[in-house]
Formats: C-alpha cells, sequence, structure tokens
C-alpha cells in the first residue's frame, strides 16, 4: 500500500515539475510573433519620420522660376506707356483753334500727355493718323531753359528705323513724325491742334503768289540836247 502511495506521490511531484518548467516555454512561443509584429510596426514608424532634408535660408527664400512670375525689364522698371493725344472732330477743333490757311488737316487732336513726367524708354502712342497707329519709343527728353521740352522717339517698320521729334511748351506743341507712309506734322495753340501732311504744306506754300513788283516809270531826260 506504501508502495502505491509513494508512486501516485511521484507522478503529481513529475506533473507539477512539468507544468512548471513548461508555462515560460509556452510563454516565450507565444509572446515571439507580438515581439515581431511590434519590430515591424517600429520600422514603418521610423520610416515615415525619416528627417527632411535641411534647406538654407537663401534657397528657402528663392521662389520657383517659372513661366508665370518671369516679367519683362519694362515691367520691373516701371517704364509708362501712354497717348500723346486724344482725337476731336475738326469741327470741334476749329471752334478752339483754327487750322492753317489753305491747308486741310487730317485730323484735329488735343494733347493729354505732358512730356516731362516721361523719360527714356517710356513708349508713346501717336493715333488715328489716316487709319494708322504709331507706337514710337522714347529716345531722349531734354528741358530746354524758356521751360519747353524737346523729345525724340523712334518706331521700327520691316527693319527701318523712323524718327519723330515733339517739341512742347505751355503754349504749343510741335511734332514732325517720319513714317512708312510718308511725312506728318502735327501743329497745335496751347493743346488744341491738327495733323497735317507735310507734302500738303509743302504744295500750299509753293503756291502762293509772290507779291506784285510796282515797278517804277523812268524818267525822262530832260536835259537839252
Amino acid at each position: 500500500m506504501n508502495k502505491v502511495i509513494l508512486v501516485i506521490v511521484s507522478l503529481v511531484l513529475l506533473l507539477a515539475l512539468g507544468f512548471f518548467y513548461m508555462k515560460p516555454i509556452e510563454q516565450k512561443i507565444t509572446n515571439e510573433p507580438s515581439k515581431k509584429k511590434a519590430e515591424h510596426f517600429l520600422k514603418k514608424i521610423q520610416k515615415k519620420e525619416q528627417p527632411m532634408p535641411k534647406v538654407s535660408p537663401n534657397q528657402a527664400s528663392k521662389p520657383t522660376k517659372n513661366k508665370e512670375n518671369i516679367t519683362t525689364d519694362k515691367q520691373e522698371e516701371g517704364h509708362i506707356k501712354t497717348a500723346l493725344y486724344e482725337t476731336l472732330s475738326i469741327e470741334e477743333a476749329k471752334l478752339i483753334t483754327p487750322p492753317r490757311k489753305n491747308i486741310a488737316p487730317i485730323a484735329a487732336i488735343r494733347i493729354t500727355q505732358n512730356m516731362s513726367e516721361l523719360q527714356s524708354n517710356d513708349t508713346l502712342t501717336l493715333s488715328d493718323i489716316e487709319g494708322e497707329d504709331y507706337t514710337l519709343t522714347i529716345q531722349s527728353i531734354t528741358q530746354n531753359n524758356d521751360g519747353s521740352t524737346s523729345t525724340t522717339a523712334s518706331y521700327e517698320d520691316e527693319g527701318i528705323s523712323y524718327t519723330t521729334t515733339i517739341t512742347q511748351s505751355a503754349k504749343s506743341n510741335y511734332i514732325t513724325l517720319s513714317t512708312a507712309n510718308g511725312l506728318y506734322e502735327i501743329e497745335t495753340r496751347a493743346d488744341t491742334g491738327y495733323i497735317y501732311r507735310t507734302d500738303s504744306i509743302r504744295k500750299a506754300l509753293q503756291s502762293r503768289t509772290p507779291n506784285d513788283v510796282i515797278i517804277l516809270p523812268i524818267p525822262k531826260n530832260t536835259s537839252s540836247e
């Protein structure tokens, strides 16, 4: 009987020892997949949190160079684009100042631009001259001692440069315009005046008859023979 009891006790002890040693091994086996998952998750986080490349302040402040933010030199320098005058009807202008005698103007105008406000490389438009608009680039502006301004401007047509001169004062404007279509002159009293073809002015001057010449009679010879 005692032997049976001893065998039973031995088996119980063996089972207890086996259970005691097997439990840590089981925990180790069950914990390994969780550990692998945790390591994999940490690696993914590290990849996402990789530091951005360092950018210097100079590089950060430079704008991206594309077609939309590229501007022309004229825009950057602030050059002016303006019209020299506005057109009037000849009948309206005649109420203010008459045209040249015996010369038919081709248009009437009112000066709207003060030339002293402009500078080199500004552009000036002379519009509606026998159906054409001429956009001139100012070459130089000179302020004269009498308060007037003298301006030289030009434009190109098919590689040929045409020059214009503008003399402006408080009392008058005088403009000579050279174009591919011929020569023109613009004259104003104060700000109102007319556009003429230069050849019309020349023809009118040539057609004027000279003053009559008074021929004095030749005195008779009163000396005795």
